[in-house]
């Protein structure tokens, strides 16, 4: 391969790169064997206010670059700038607009000790020579035709070797384009799914689903599938913006599944534009991933710009992008990704199962159970009580309680939604909570589990507020029942909804202790009595 020309000098980047890069800036340090030397491309910003910032920051990058490698970028530097004629714009317009930047490249490049040998502008299938100063030289000339033995191309197709394909085309695989009705299910998606995960049982429910689903998905594009239903699609791409989920996308990444992973997250990241951007980042970084897998390194850094530039903070596509920049082996991210999810998911798998006894319903009935707690709250609110009609409504609760455990023992475990939204708001009262408290025999333990649970899962977005009294009183329960895994579950879960619940603290550092649950029952069975005493009061005139 001969390059002796300014000619062939300009037709041999898509070669040295391994693609074209539309609207970017190329750098070159020729080695010993011209081609064996680093290369970075930096893309030109859509405001050429910001070229100049660009272009020195790129200068700046390159020059640490090649020395980290090894390379002294004294012996010389190319550089390339690449950009299309806008409408309206001549080639001679476009080849003038970016004479500026190869002074600011040569002046930053100097000021960093290294030499620039050649700027060259390719510009609609021309090119200029910016060091040649001579006028009308080197000034749009055609790049040579591919007829011209001499020319790059007909060199390299001697060898086998066919030109690397543009910017413009790769990133079509993956680059979003708006579509106003998947913007819109996107929106009602993140709200379910923001509803789902109000609290942490109902996150790891989420996870879960979505890990299910990204199984789902890659076992249709596995059998041949190029799209996805549009519930499936906004879903996918709300919850793999959670860390565990993106891990088990990166799990699919063995060789048998390269192709029909990467089309996956191509088809979902072209459905990720504005005002959802930032969801997209997570799905091109997992189509880089799988790219880099499969060697194709321009397309992983192509789809890794878009991600960094979207969420410059995404540290997963900060160490995949320094991985492939670096050679390190793919496999090794693959091999940690599939370890730490098969550990995250037996984890997950047993705190989903656990939170079923308890965590807020998600299905059609929950509009019914919110439209209950609503008006409860409502009623609640307006009221303007005395300590004594506070007192009686702590002792109807209770009496309430005790109607729907009876039922429940009975074999109707159902209440109405009125009863169960009265039975909520009233443990809101912390006296009221206390007094329903467990203090019965063992054989009532099983049918006071059941109804706080059953409460529990009433307690849908907007009154997961609602939910620390009963699940504190399911945990007393569980642990009275030696079922110190739901109980700490529970616990946990009050003291996320509400940090400050004493009780749910306490009961916690008394599991963690190995208390004796016979000594607190004692306490609670006198605390009980002098509850249902207080009745004797109410009723002396």
């Amino acid at each position: 391969m001969q390059v002796t020309t300014l000619p062939n000098l300009a037709q041999i980047l898509p070669y040295l790169l391994g693609h074209y890069p539309d609207d970017s800036i190329a750098l070159h340090a020729p080695g010993p064997n011209f081609h064996d030397g680093p290369t970075m491309t930096c893309p030109l910003p859509d405001n050429t206010a910001e070229w100049q910032a660009a272009a020195e920051h790129a200068a700046r990058q390159f020059v640490t670059y090649a020395r980290d490698r090894g390379h002294d970028p004294a012996q010389g530097v190319l550089i390339y700038l690449c950009r299309e004629p806008r409408p309206g714009q001549s080639p001679e317009d476009t080849a003038a607009l970016l004479a500026p930047i190869s002074t600011w490249l040569t002046d930053e490049f100097h000021e960093n000790s290294a030499t620039v040998l050649q700027t060259i502008g390719l510009v609609a299938n021309r090119w200029w020579a910016y060091e040649c100063d001579i006028d009308g030289c080197c000034e749009g000339e055609p790049l040579p035709s591919p007829d011209d033995p001499t020319s790059v191309v007909a060199q390299m197709t001697r060898l086998g070797r066919t030109p690397g394909p543009r910017t413009r085309d790769i990133i079509k695989e993956f680059r979003a384009t708006a579509d106003p009705d998947v913007i819109n299910e996107l929106h009602t998606a993140a709200d379910h799914f923001k509803s789902r995960s109000a609290t942490n049982a109902g996150r790891d429910a989420a996870l879960m689903a979505t890990v299910n689903q990204i199984d789902a998905a890659i076992g249709k594009f596995r059998d041949g599938a190029t799209a996805l239903s549009r519930d499936l699609t906004t879903q996918l791409i709300v919850g793999l913006n959670d860390d565990v989920a993106v891990e088990a996308g990166i799990a699919h990444a063995e060789d048998h599944d390269l192709p029909h992973a990467r089309r996956l997250w191509a088809y979902l990241a072209r459905h990720c534009a504005e005002p959802f951007a930032q969801e997209g980042v997570p799905i091109l970084t997992l189509y880089a991933f799988v790219a880099w897998r499969q060697g194709d390194l321009i397309a992983a850094r192509l789809a890794l710009r878009d991600a960094i530039t979207t969420n410059p903070d995404y540290e997963l596509a900060t160490g995949i992008h320094l991985g492939a920049i670096d050679g390190e082996d793919p496999r090794d991210f693959l091999a940690a990704a599939q370890a730490g999810r098969a550990e995250r998911l037996t984890h997950l798998r047993h705190a989903v199962e656990v939170a079923s006894e308890y965590r807020p319903i998600t299905d059609t009935t929950a509009a019914r159970y919110r439209e209950a707690l609503d008006t409860a709250t409502i009623s609640h609110y307006y009221q303007d009580v005395t300590e004594t009609e506070r007192l009686l409504t702590r002792h109807a609760t209770v009496d309430i309680i005790n109607g729907a455990l009876a039922d429940f023992r009975n074999g109707r475990p159902q209440l109405t939604d009125d009863t169960a939204a009265r039975i909520i708001h009233g443990l809101q009262d912390l006296h009221a909570r206390d007094a329903a408290l467990s203090t019965g025999e063992e054989s009532d333990l099983p049918y006071e589990r059941q109804l706080w649970g059953y409460l529990a899962r009433r307690c849908v977005p907007p009154h997961t507020g609602d939910a620390p009294p009963l699940l504190t009183l399911l945990a007393w329960v569980a642990w009275r029942q030696g079922d110190t895994v739901t109980a700490s579950h529970a616990l946990h879960e009050a003291i996320a909804i509400y940090p400050g619940y004493t009780l749910a603290k306490l009961l916690l550092d008394g599991i963690r202790k190995q208390c004796d649950t016979a000594l607190l029952l004692a306490m609670y069975r006198e605390a009980a009595a002098e509850f249902t005493a207080s009745r004797q009061d109410l009723d002396t005139p």
